[in-house]
């Protein structure tokens, strides 16, 4: 459902820097892959371009076999907001909202009738235990519950492909714990393609395969067996094998 052949991004300045070289990856529908490299590697480029907020300099992108870079500005947004959900690791939530005012704001862009979103708003904050706080504005509920309600509106129009960019990297391990089983649920049920960019190999391990990024390229790829643990450890290892900060690891959690 996801396709990028030969993608190459070069930022110009006074120096040309060389983000991504010569990637290609394919996402089959209702697969849950998972990006990882040290800090600087191009992961958040390679989002940013898969997401439509940037564009290749060289190479090809395809949604469900479209190519949304090729579209014209309003049909750019139309398509972003029908076919993609986008997870942050701010959340990035509106506070002068309430819960519920954030969950359908993809439909209110869409224009949809008040009793149809109050009903889907309804029904995804059951599946994602937050009926309770529908009413609530965002600085009143916790981290972990406000990326619930980040899933929620990502997940409101029912898109092909969700985007999820270090979706724990601001949770404590619970919380954490909570949002993955939650995307990986989603990813089961719904069949939902996701792609995630981390650098929690914990993140990472409730994924069907985990793709290595170095220096904007293709590094190598691993996938998920039968046993998560093992998994686990597999990209554990691989990330010692590549190096890279310190910082890059910060979050493992054994």
């Amino acid at each position: 459902m996801l396709k990028l052949k030969n993608v190459g991004k070069v930022y110009e300045g006074k120096v040309a820097y060389r983000a991504l070289t010569n990637i290609d990856l394919e996402v089959e529908k209702g697969e849950f892959v998972a990006i990882m490299g040290p800090s600087g590697s191009g992961k958040t480029t390679l989002l940013n371009i898969i997401s439509t907020i940037d564009a290749p300099t060289t190479g090809s992108v395809t949604i469900e076999g479209k190519n949304p870079h090729a579209l014209k500005k309003n049909d750019l947004a139309k398509f972003r907001r029908r076919e993609l959900g986008f997870v942050f690791q701010d959340f990035n939530l509106l506070h002068t909202l309430t819960v519920e005012e954030n969950i359908v704001l993809p439909l209110t862009l869409e224009g949809a009738r008040v009793k149809e979103m109050k009903e889907k708003a309804a029904r995804i904050a059951n599946t994602l235990g937050i009926a309770s706080i529908l009413g609530k504005r965002t600085y009143e509920i916790s981290g972990g519950q406000a990326q619930r309600v980040a899933i929620a509106r990502a997940m409101i129009h029912e898109p092909k492909l969700l985007l999820a960019d270090e979706p724990t990297g601001n949770l404590d391990s619970k919380a954490s714990k909570d949002v993955m089983e939650m995307l990986a649920s989603i990813n089961e049920k719904e069949k939902t393609s996701l792609l995630m960019v981390t650098h929690d190999p914990q993140a990472a391990s409730y994924s069907d395969r985990v793709v290595f990024i170095r220096d904007g390229k293709f590094h190598s790829e691993i996938y998920r067996g039968e046993s998560r643990q093992a998994f686990y450890q597999k990209i554990i290892d691989m990330l010692s094998l590549m190096g890279g900060d310190d910082g890059d690891l910060s979050s493992v959690r054994v």
